[in-house]
């Protein structure tokens, strides 16, 4: 086991060098995460298994670059969220296989993409606690439509995945950022989960 976790590894290291060469001389436009984000405090190492690619200056959500790598390069990688997609590297894939992905890319780039001013430039909101959330969760309730719901406080879950990190919690209040946000990454395909309305048209507040 050792033995195949080391040969996992160096050929994804080999692999990682020759993708982020390759991102930097064909597909410039978008950033490619990599060591040179280690700073010894707030990110202690990389894992050279995974291809990160931050696709926001292209004008592209992570999740409309995924659809078209899967629809029309048939590459499927592991996600794409808002402003990011995720590869893997294994012990499977060839250099072939990286300049492929990395070709793609800047076939995207070339094709697909767009003003990148018209994106949405938040990706992390404060939350503003009001309510305890265990108190905000048992509370009596009413469904309002979302653009209706700015200056009320939550009373369930919303999230948006990829990363599946919440939007909304239990007694937090909801903002003017928060339901643009919201209204963004359904416009871009992104999966909403947690709220009873699954299509998040409308969003349970405190009564």
């Amino acid at each position: 086991m050792r033995r195949i976790s080391r040969m996992i590894l160096v050929t994804a290291g080999y692999n990682f060098r020759m993708w982020k060469k390759n991102m930097r001389v064909i597909a410039g436009g978008f950033y490619a995460y990599g060591k040179d984000m280690i700073n010894g405090s707030s990110v202690y190492d990389f894992d050279v298994t995974k291809l990160s690619v931050y696709t926001r200056d292209i004008g592209l959500a992570g999740i409309e670059v995924y659809d078209l790598l899967r629809d029309e390069y048939d590459i499927q990688i592991e996600f794409g969220d808002i402003a990011n997609i995720l590869a893997y590297i294994s012990i499977g894939d060839r250099i072939q296989d990286i300049e492929r992905l990395v070709g793609a890319l800047a076939d995207i780039k070339r094709l697909y993409s767009k003003d990148p001013s018209q994106m949405l430039n938040t990706e992390y909101i404060a939350p503003k606690v009001v309510v305890s959330p265990q108190k905000a969760f048992y509370a009596k309730d009413e469904s309002l439509p979302i653009r209706e719901t700015a200056g009320r406080i939550c009373s369930e879950f919303v999230m948006c995945y990829p990363p599946g990190i919440p939007i909304l919690a239990p007694g937090e209040v909801i903002t003017k950022d928060i339901i643009d946000y919201i209204i963004y990454a359904k416009e871009k395909g992104c999966s909403m989960q947690g709220p009873e309305d699954p299509d998040v048209n409308n969003i349970n507040v405190l009564v």
